[in-house]
């Protein structure tokens, strides 16, 4: 079997889509791709393609304090060796595509990312709620709320 590569899976990212990507090194220890949101799905496409096995882990979100304007999103895929893709969104405005159509098993860590950081996900059907109780109306509970100055 072939030795894992992030730059190799970039190029073919690139090859297949004519999409720019970036190995993004500032993550100690994961082999991470940088995209663009409207890249998600054809890049997906081609992981899945590219690999005989491959196993979508998780779908992760952070807001560092360093970003308060922007969240990132991370699609942890294994495949032999671990790798992830990276998107940053503008907390305001966080649209996304689904990917529930192709990978079925992404419906939890969809409806986790929109209730807990507002996430829309769009080209599904609905996001019901899964984590917050029924009456929870304060927004999404792990998005910093901006300070008010005066």
């Amino acid at each position: 079997m072939k030795k894992f590569n992030i730059l190799d899976l970039c190029i073919e990212i690139e090859t297949k889509t004519s999409f720019h990507c970036e190995v993004y090194d500032g993550i100690h220890g994961d082999h991470t791709i940088l995209i663009k949101p409207n890249q998600l799905k054809p890049v997906i496409d081609v992981i899945l393609e590219s690999f005989e096995y491959c196993h979508l882990s998780a779908i992760t979100v952070q807001q560092r304090n360093d970003q308060p304007d922007e969240i990132e999103v991370f699609y942890n895929f294994w495949s032999g060796s671990g790798f992830s893709l990276m998107l940053k969104l503008p907390v305001e405005s966080a649209k996304l595509p689904s990917i529930i159509s192709t990978i079925p098993g992404a419906d939890f860590y969809e409806r986790e990312a929109a209730e807990m950081f507002g996430i829309e996900f769009t080209g599904r059907n609905e996001t019901p709620p899964l984590l917050l109780p029924d009456d929870w109306d304060q927004g999404p509970p792990f998005i910093a709320k901006k300070e008010k100055n005066g």
